[in-house]
């Protein structure tokens, strides 16, 4: 059967992918509105409304700037990190749907379903029992779709990596130009998506044809043409506007020694499982088989998978003094790879299709073989907790304090929050008050002069929103400025857990309500300004 052949799924197919289609845009886009922006989220969306404003990546909207960690990604008062296809495509969702978190979100929530598209057909190149295992397999994977449901790259990076890699199987297959060309338009797309995800996979490429495809393939002056002159171009292009080594954000890269990338490696080797984005013992099983059988298949795709992870770790802009887990999101392109490697793996374990099925549902829908037992969550479905969280969707932290400051802050007056970093949800659902503090000192090559509300410490702001344990931290530190403290008072203490525990990474996710718990700081806490607060100590 030919890839996409509608009569081969007339033929048997249809009963396999339109169920696993209908069951993908379920996940992809229920509820997709439901919660605040988060803050990274916020962050690019908030550059989008610039975008819808001015046509540039600007960090400056109205009387707010966008000062992630101190202008980390700013030149002259722009965004000139962050490759930008992302945020334009979130500016063309706000000009036809409006400013929203489900308009910030549906651009890569439609990636991730045309991602499901591409995998369904693609998989009825498999034999019928290994295609239900692995369209089972990706179902279970609740963090592909969560990451999809993201207003970041996610979705756009795994869909267009995906494209790239689908686009290279057919080149191999009939050496036409199309394909090539083709391939040429998506990965300057992924370029200018992630410049990380692009540096990546064409590792894995490369890797690809030195070991499996060099004794078969040669490449002629006019192929390679085709593939590398309109990429450097393109990236030239893109390198030249947004290049993050010409901002704070590329120092990142040079932080970390040899010790601190392979310790970066064995956190995204542990993290892989305990995320699920891949089922550890599976992947060892698939070694084994490999070798056993000579699967020249698995052993590209296990090459790949190796590659990509390592890259990653090498390149990584992760810093790993300030936390113990990896920063799972650059990975989440290898998750169809490693959903085809487990189910081609149980496919050459098990030749009963009763038993396949059922081992399939125990492997991909629960985290028993991912060692779940270890985890604080303990042994559980996360399909199944997903769907609870789709259908009754908990409280979380912003969409409370957002509530609170559109009813009660005057436009205009000026909000400090802590942590800094949970300021964008704020600003972005609630832009009318002016939200202080972001920056630490004064920066000609970021911003142009500003008024003293922005800089830390400077200037008493109308309102301090503190998420959480940081509530102890901010009484200590007006305490210590003036003995006048009990001029600002408490104007609202929300009962809502103050965690954002709704990102898309498993280990920070809760599916269910986490409340307060009392005798703790566990709340929201908003403090009001007085007259008679003093002004700040010098």
């Amino acid at each position: 059967m030919k890839w996409g052949s509608f009569a081969g799924l007339a033929g048997g197919r249809a009963v396999i992918v339109v169920p696993f289609l209908a069951i993908a845009a379920f996940f992809l886009f229920a509820s997709l509105g439901s919660y605040a922006l988060w803050d990274d989220e916020a962050v690019g969306a908030l550059t989008a409304k610039a975008v819808l404003r001015d046509g540039d990546t600007g960090a400056m909207l109205d009387h707010n700037i966008i000062a992630y960690r101190d202008g980390l990604l700013v030149r002259d008062g722009a965004d000139r990190s962050t490759p930008p296809l992302p945020t334009y495509l979130k500016a063309v969702s706000f000009a036809g749907l409006g400013v929203s978190a489900w308009a910030a979100r549906l651009p890569f929530a439609l990636a991730g379903f045309a991602l499901a598209m591409l995998l369904a057909f693609w998989s009825c190149r498999m034999p019928r029992p290994a295609q239900v295992v692995f369209l089972l397999a990706l179902i279970g994977n609740v963090s592909l779709w969560l990451f999809c449901r993201q207003a970041r790259y996610y979705g756009l990076s795994v869909l267009l990596s995906t494209v790239v890699v689908f686009l290279y199987t057919r080149w191999l297959a009939d050496r036409r130009d199309r394909w090539l060309w083709s391939i040429t338009a998506s990965s300057a797309l992924l370029f200018a998506t992630h410049y990380l995800a692009a540096v990546a996979l064409y590792a894995c490429l490369f890797a690809d044809f030195l070991i499996f495809q060099r004794k078969s393939v040669r490449w002629t002056l006019r192929e390679l043409a085709i593939v590398f002159i309109p990429q450097t171009l393109s990236g030239l292009f893109f390198l030249s506007i947004w290049n993050p080594f010409q901002t704070a954000f590329g120092g990142y890269v040079q932080k970390n020694g040899p010790l601190d990338r392979l310790t970066l490696l064995w956190w995204n080797l542990r993290d892989l499982n305990s995320a699920e984005f891949l089922v550890g013992p599976l992947i060892l099983m698939a070694v084994y088989c490999a070798i056993r059988h000579r699967d020249r298949l698995a052993g590209r795709q296990l090459c790949a998978l190796a590659v990509y992870v390592v890259v990653i770790s090498a390149l990584s802009p992760q810093t790993v003094f300030n936390t113990n887990v990896a920063d799972i999101r650059y990975l989440v392109p290898v998750i169809p790879l490693a959903a085809a490697i487990g189910a081609w793996t149980l496919h050459l374990l098990i030749r009963r299709r009763r038993l396949l099925v059922a081992t399939a549902l125990l492997v991909f829908w629960t985290n028993v073989l991912n060692g779940g037992w270890f985890f604080p969550w303990g042994v559980r479905s996360t399909v199944l907790e997903f769907v609870t969280e789709l259908l009754r969707p908990p409280p979380e932290p912003y969409s409370a304090a957002i509530q609170w400051i559109r009813q009660n802050v005057p436009e205009k007056a000026s909000v400090v929050v802590l942590p800094s970093h949970m300021v964008y949800p704020l600003m972005f659902h609630a832009p009318a008050a002016t939200y202080g503090w972001q920056l630490h000192g004064k920066d000609p090559g970021k911003f142009p002069p500003l008024p003293e509300i922005h800089y830390a410490g400077r200037e008493w702001p109308d309102y301090f929103v503190a998420f959480g344990p940081s509530v102890s931290g901010l009484a200590n530190w007006i305490s210590n400025q003036d003995q006048k403290a009990h001029d600002y008072q408490i104007a609202a203490q929300i009962p809502v857990f103050w965690k954002d525990l709704y990102r898309p990474e498993l280990f920070w996710r809760s599916f269910r309500e986490v409340r307060p718990q009392e005798g703790t700081l566990d709340g929201i806490y908003i403090f009001g300004r007085t007259a008679s607060t003093p002004p700040l100590k010098p």
